[in-house]
């Protein structure tokens, strides 16, 4: 009986792989294309794929912007404007300084509208109403300034501690026998984060034609974290050299986690004496009432009695 139905059921999965088959083959080639529709949607509609941010927003901003900067030139408008498209650059915003200043100025002008309105809607004195619009004027310009460090300082930290595990993958693709090119590809699929991110738009210049040594030497400006422009130019050596890179990433990935041991060994080491100003003026009196406290009381109490 059981091997009756052993071969029934033998012989039903084989007319359903026969009758089935060419249905799921023609299912297979509809997966595989529509794969491949994907895989090229960023190139194909790659304007499609912004935010409505970049779509709609930014150029009308870039408008009002030019329409601005007209009217206001200058030297030392350029100079301040190149300083802080290069904090925007480390701080991760692809911006225009003119388009970060109106972005910021829209956002934080409840900030002085608020304080203005109680100066002058609230009856109180006039140095009072100074007090007030001197504190929106502060937050003002103190806030977006605090933010762009803040983050500046959070994003090439991000970088720092993400650049030996890059260069690590990096030394393991390039054995594998992928090229340079190929490589950054390769990492910017397995891994994220801020260095990832630099990595990409390297890999996007290189791919657009721009010359590569340009590129990396564009790559090693776009931080300041002194082990990425080493990286970057050491990388450029070797090209320029011939050597190969494999040996030259091995040798980087070894010197940062050196560096970054020792940098863990001075926090260490200095651990100590920032723990002693806490220490006195925390735990030190805690301590002395404790064991001083009973004796200050029997002592009162003799000199009473």
């Amino acid at each position: 009986m059981s091997l009756l139905v052993m071969s029934v059921s033998l012989l039903m999965f084989c007319l359903f792989s026969i009758l089935f088959s060419p249905l799921g083959k023609q299912i297979d080639i509809k997966t595989k294309r529509l794969d491949m529709v994907v895989n090229k949607k960023k190139e194909v509609f790659d304007e499609l794929d912004l935010s409505i941010y970049k779509r709609f927003i930014a150029p009308k901003i870039n408008k009002i912007n030019e329409f601005l900067s007209k009217r206001q030139k200058g030297k030392n408008k350029k100079t301040k404007s190149t300083v802080l498209e290069k904090d925007l650059q480390y701080a991760g915003f692809r911006m225009a300084a003119d388009e970060y200043l109106f972005i910021k100025n829209v956002i934080l002008s409840p900030v002085l509208l608020v304080p203005f309105f109680t100066a002058f809607v609230i009856k109180i004195d006039i140095g009072l109403r100074l007090l007030f619009l001197l504190f929106g004027v502060i937050l003002w310009a103190l806030i977006p300034r605090y933010f762009l460090v803040a983050r500046v300082k959070a994003r090439q930290n991000k970088i720092k501690y993400q650049l030996p595990e890059v260069i690590d993958l990096l030394c393991v693709s390039i054995e594998a026998g992928l090229g340079f090119d190929a490589a950054l590809l390769k990492i910017s699929e397995k891994m994220e984060g801020a260095l990832i991110d630099e990595l990409l738009i390297l890999y996007r210049e290189i791919q657009m034609g721009k010359a590569r040594r340009d590129a990396l030497k564009d790559f090693g400006e776009c931080s300041i974290v002194p082990e990425l422009k080493t990286f970057s130019t050491a990388i450029i050596q070797a090209d320029k050299l011939g050597i190969p890179i494999k040996n030259m990433l091995k040798i980087q990935s070894e010197q940062l986690r050196t560096a970054r041991r020792q940098a863990a060994q001075e926090k260490g080491m200095k651990s100590p004496i920032k723990m002693m100003l806490p220490m006195v003026v925390f735990i030190f009196p805690v301590i002395f009432i404790i064991l001083l406290g009973p004796i200050i009381v029997q002592l009162i109490v003799q000199f009473k009695g």
